[in-house]
């Protein structure tokens, strides 16, 4: 058994936001996906991403608002809600709140990968 907390993870600068892959943990190497914490600092957002991976998005703590660009749809989500983005679909993620910071799970996986 292994805990795994953002608060404890290895955080790095990447698409606007930190983040810390959880490749940092050893149960890592069981797993059948990627996964990784985000955190966005009050009034923050994540760059624009896209990506072949489907991904689940889980809020672990604050208030997120995605956005899908292409469309303009825009989806809030609390913590305990959870968010699954499909693959190749561009997307921000916004920190709405002013002295929070918004803390995420990223689970994502190859579509054709879990087809196999």
């Amino acid at each position: 058994m292994e805990k795994l907390q953002y608060s404890s993870a290895r955080l790095t600068e990447e698409y606007g936001i930190r983040i810390g892959r959880w490749t940092q943990y050893a149960a890592d190497r069981e797993l059948p996906f990627d996964a990784m914490w985000c955190v966005i600092p009050p009034g923050g957002s994540s760059d624009r991403d896209q990506h072949p991976e489907v991904e689940l998005s889980v809020v672990a703590s604050g208030h997120a608002d995605y956005e899908a660009p292409a469309s303009g749809e825009r989806t809030e989500a609390e913590q305990g809600s959870a968010i699954l983005l499909p693959s190749r679909e561009p997307h921000v993620i916004h920190n709405r709140s002013d002295s929070e910071p918004l803390v995420l799970l990223s689970i994502y996986w190859s579509p054709e990968e879990a087809a196999e």
